[in-house]
């Protein structure tokens, strides 16, 4: 929807027939390059993963020599753009093979679409079958990476679902941004913004509700909720609050390490509290049914735990 928007605005994403078409699931149509697909894939194919199931990087991984190929390819790819100023691509794995891609082209903006991760999860049961509880890691994973990839570079961070409240103050913000000419008809140009095009929609207590949803996802969707709506009247740079993002993330992770020994320490007491409960009910049986067992257990036993604690 947001990279339809961008390229009836002239943003180039490249020829119409090298675009990913429509489909019953994306009647809009993708935008995604299929030269970029088919790099970003044999990238994530080349490191061992897939974009659900991505590998674990190891640092400096973009410079790797094994990547030679595939680097040379990416480059002749970007000079195929030259000329065609301002122009861009979209595809959700660039997200997380970001190192990749800025070793590549210089000076990058990036426009990142926030939607609620429960929405994400849904999306992806449908399409791609994928259980809920994965969806929402993917979607953690994914986020993060946007976040953290993109950090100390011009970002401007949307939200999906504020499109459909207010379509127009959210694309002359982005429009702003990317630095493309405002159109001349507007609901031209936001064609693609009808709430009959989006679906699993899901309300934020519904997030909040779900039990099976780990805190973590949860607090950096509501966070950056929180922070975009900061952005309302602000005098600021409009990349002032995407700044605060990263600390927002690095605050959460920090809070996370902070508190894994208390939650460590507290699961570790419930399952004493378990063996103790199960101990007891044992000795209960024992006495009750298997007496010369519980003999046993209180001659034998017991006093050897007390002489070996």
């Amino acid at each position: 929807m947001v990279a339809g928007l961008l390229q009836r605005c002239d943003l180039y994403l490249g020829p119409d027939d090298q675009l990913l078409g429509a489909n019953s699931g994306n009647p809009e149509g993708h935008y995604e390059h299929g030269e970029f697909l088919r790099i970003d894939r044999a990238l994530l194919h080349r490191l061992g993963g897939s974009w659900d199931f991505p590998p674990q990087f190891k640092p400096a991984w973009e410079h790797d020599d094994s990547l030679e190929q595939l680097r040379n390819e990416a480059r002749a790819l970007v000079d195929t753009f030259s000329g065609r100023l301002p122009w861009g691509w979209k595809d959700p794995r660039t997200t997380i093979l970001l190192p990749f891609w800025k070793s590549i082209v210089p000076q990058l903006r990036f426009v990142i679409c926030v939607r609620s991760p429960l929405e994400v999860a849904k999306s992806l049961a449908k399409r791609n079958k994928i259980p809920l509880e994965q969806g929402v890691l993917l979607w953690d994973r994914y986020m993060r990476a946007a976040i953290q990839n993109t950090e100390h570079c011009p970002r401007f961070f949307v939200h999906y679902e504020d499109f459909f409240s207010d379509a127009k103050t959210q694309a002359d913000a982005l429009i702003d941004f990317c630095g493309l000419k405002k159109p001349s008809d507007f609901s031209a140009a936001a064609a693609g913004v009808r709430r009959e095009l989006w679906h699993q929609r899901c309300d934020v207590s519904e997030i909040l509700n779900a039990e099976w949803i780990p805190a973590a996802p949860k607090l950096i969707y509501l966070g950056l909720r929180a922070l975009s709506g900061q952005r309302q009247g602000f005098t600021a740079p409009k990349d002032v609050w995407a700044t605060d993002a990263s600390e927002f993330l690095r605050l959460l992770d920090h809070l996370q390490d902070e508190f894994q020994p208390a939650r460590l320490q507290a699961e570790l007491t419930e399952k004493k509290n378990e063996l103790f409960k199960l101990r007891t009910e044992m000795l209960r049986e024992m006495k009750t049914n298997h007496r010369w067992a519980y003999r046993f257990y209180q001659n034998f036993i017991r006093p050897f735990r007390v002489r070996h604690p």
